[in-house]
């Protein structure tokens, strides 16, 4: 048996391969979130050229459709960049060592890895103040496509693209919030410095990896 306190940072291996990371690690998942907002952005733009025969609306619209592209061009960016520095967490001990990329950054102690769990009034208001817009949003951009592509010309589907792209949101923006809230497993982990201030989402399969990795430690 090995104890936590007899595992220090440098029983940890520096690098781990891809089938390491993949078997023996805790890896991080991420949410739809920056998806939603690269959506949103498109939406808007295409809502500009549904109200090009109305100049004054679409003079309005037009700094929303700035600052929607903006956001959205940062919400690829740190998409990518969380992507490439996703974490990984190798238990070995009692503690458990985290991994970004395949390089060891730090370790600490199984009781610094703080879940966050939803209690049923937040659930509640979770569900009724996102999930439940998001689902009736989709009925209604629904019901409106559908009347849209009865009564339409001849190009019927360039007349509706900004519905369709209102469902995508719609869908992009439920699988978000429902991932994030209900799917994955919420933790505040250590950073290097030692303050539990480093959020990671975790998916059930993942987390057993942790407990599994105990077990076999102690063994």
């Amino acid at each position: 048996m090995q104890l936590a306190s007899a595992v220090n940072a440098g029983d940890f291996p520096s690098q781990l391969d891809q089938a390491e990371l993949e078997n023996r690690c805790a890896r991080e998942s991420f949410t739809w979130g920056p998806q939603a907002m690269w959506l949103l952005a498109g939406l808007i733009l295409l809502f500009q050229l549904l109200v090009r025969d109305v100049p004054d609306v679409g003079k309005a619209v037009l700094p929303f459709s700035l600052c929607a592209t903006v956001l959205a061009a940062f919400a690829a960016v740190y998409d990518l960049r969380r992507r490439k520095r996703r974490i990984a967490l190798s238990p070995l001990g009692g503690r458990i060592g985290c991994y970004r990329g395949n390089l060891f950054q730090y370790s600490f102690a199984r009781e610094e890895l703080v879940r966050v769990r939803t209690d049923f009034f937040s659930g509640m208001m979770i569900v009724l103040k996102l999930l439940v817009p998001m689902v009736l949003l989709m009925v209604i951009v629904a019901v409106v496509m559908y009347d849209g592509l009865k009564k339409s010309g001849p190009q019927p589907w360039q007349d509706v693209a900004v519905f369709i792209w209102a469902m995508l949101f719609a869908v992009f923006g439920f699988a978000a919030i429902y991932r994030s809230n209900f799917r994955l497993i919420f933790f505040w982990i250590p950073n290097g410095k030692g303050k539990s201030n480093q959020p990671v989402h975790l998916l059930p399969r993942e987390l057993l990896k942790l407990d599994e990795g105990e077990r076999g430690a102690i063994r």
